[in-house]
């Protein structure tokens, strides 16, 4: 069954959608429903949907905005735009963004049992093209003989999150193993150290899954075979590096396990108002002893922690491209947006708006 989400300010056209019976005839889940395009994106985020039934005219967020902050973010859901006779221009501005199909309103049986018929089609073929590729990397990827063993990574792993300049000097002797195996062949060289990336970050995400509030330095090498082995091998030690440094500058996996404790509650509590008696309170520590042993351990005070953590959780928001400047201040817990703006310049020398259209 593929998942389908139903987008539509009309509660009586979200209504008559779910219950029509050539949903299920062709194979498709009504998995949720939203009233408008942003709540739309937020449910889009946290579950998986095959395709997406649109009205075009929606308030907050359209179901032309819709379909553009998916594309930003590299979303290739399909979509099909829910439209009445005389929103031919948004139609067709729809189309060019990649909807799939279009209805008109009134929306007709017959016209709806065919498109979802063509849909299904569309994904089943999708999906074995998306399986082609997977198994064709994969093989390409077993079919290389590494000179490294899974060991070697699981070591990278702990060190990673040690010492950034012990796990960088490791990961280059495993990079320099490579070259002399493959004699400088950068695309095999970059598959393997882009699967090395990937590892590493899963390994992270599984072992810390609260970090995904956060923007992890997980980013492909993405090189060309021509590129010069040595650009590679740079490439590779920068993301390790920035990884690490990301790790031990946030002090999530130090020694201590009431600072650990406490960094983990920041940050999966990063969204709103954060305070430390709320942190003691939930931990059920008092707030004169997290705020001196955190210091005595990390050097840094509480305060100073929360708003690194928030500055790091903006960042994420605004990469996202679904939020104005206002619309992120108010959600990391800054009700003065001037305020919050001094502060993400402060901590990465780009206002909001500057680092969003220099991410571009």
């Amino acid at each position: 069954m593929f998942n389908a989400l139903i987008i539509d300010d009309d509660r009586a056209i979200r209504y008559e959608l779910k219950k029509s019976p050539v949903f299920n005839k062709n194979g498709f889940l009504i998995a949720g429903e939203a009233g408008d395009g942003k709540e739309a994106l937020e449910k889009v985020l946290l579950s998986d949907f095959d395709i997406a039934l649109v009205d075009v005219r929606m308030p907050r967020t359209s179901g032309i905005q819709f379909i553009q902050e998916l594309r930003n973010c590299g979303n290739d859901l399909c979509v099909v735009i829910i439209s009445g006779s005389g929103d031919y221009a948004f139609t067709r501005q729809a189309i060019r963004l990649g909807a799939f199909d279009y209805l008109l309103k009134p929306i007709n049986e017959n016209e709806l049992d065919e498109l979802l018929y063509n849909a299904r089609l569309f994904l089943e073929q999708k999906g074995q093209s998306r399986l082609l590729v997977e198994n064709t990397n994969r093989q390409l990827f077993e079919s290389l003989k590494l000179p490294y063993s899974v060991q070697d990574e699981q070591e990278l792993f702990r060190l990673l999150k040690r010492n950034s300049s012990t796990a960088v000097n490791f990961a280059e002797n495993i990079a320099l193993r490579l070259n002399d195996f493959y004699e400088g062949d950068t695309f095999k060289i970059s598959i393997i150290l882009d699967n090395s990336l990937e590892n590493l970050c899963r390994m992270l995400l599984s072992e810390m899954p609260w970090l995904k509030n956060l923007q992890l330095s997980c980013s492909k090498l993405a090189l060309k075979q021509s590129e010069n082995i040595n650009l590679v091998i740079d490439s590779f030690l920068n993301n390790i590096k920035e990884l690490s440094d990301f790790i031990n500058n946030l002090h999530i996996n130090g020694t201590n396990p009431v600072v650990k404790l406490l960094c983990e509650y920041f940050i999966i509590n990063v969204e709103g108002k954060t305070t430390l008696e709320e942190a003691a309170k939930a931990l059920n520590y008092s707030s004169k002893y997290l705020g001196k042993i955190f210091k005595e351990v990390t050097g840094e005070s509480i305060v100073d922690y929360i708003t690194k953590v928030k500055m790091e959780r903006a960042k994420t928001l605004v990469l996202s491209g679904k939020y104005k400047t206002y619309e992120i201040s108010d959600i990391i817990g800054y009700k003065n947006t001037d305020y919050f703006t001094r502060l993400f310049k402060e901590y990465h020398g780009l206002t909001p708006l500057e680092f969003k259209k220099l991410s571009r």
